[in-house]
């Protein structure tokens, strides 16, 4: 991880079949990411790097549950992002969805994300 452009809270929108579904994404200096999405019940945790000059890629978990609080598996998140421009960036994204025991039940990939810089720390 080297750039600082990334480091603070984002803004994101993420195209679920041409539907932007809204989302936040904080990345701390010491490359720690903390993301949430409208469409998910709990936040997801993981890390990010930067891939070069203007580029980065990162990845979270997200632990599921059902209605009663039960787990039910979790989604493994990345991203590979490239800046437009210092508060904005571009990207894809995918996903693989497992059971409780690890098992892979699902995935996808090649999702579109924009996202755009807010907070006091812009």
């Amino acid at each position: 991880m080297s750039d600082a452009r990334l480091v603070g809270t984002w803004t994101t929108w993420l195209d679920d079949d041409g539907k932007a579904v809204p989302g936040l994404v904080r990345f701390t200096a010491d490359g720690g990411v903390v993301s949430t999405q409208v469409n998910t019940r709990n936040i997801g945790l993981g890390s990010w790097r930067s891939t070069g000059p203007d580029t980065f890629e990162y990845g979270f978990h997200i632990l599921a549950v059902d209605g009663e609080g039960t787990h039910v598996g979790e989604a493994h998140v990345r991203v590979e992002g490239e800046f437009v421009s210092d508060t904005g960036w571009q990207g894809t994204g995918g996903a693989d969805f497992y059971d409780p025991r690890g098992t892979k039940l699902r995935g996808h990939g090649g999702s579109k994300v924009t996202a755009e810089k807010f907070g006091v720390d812009d």
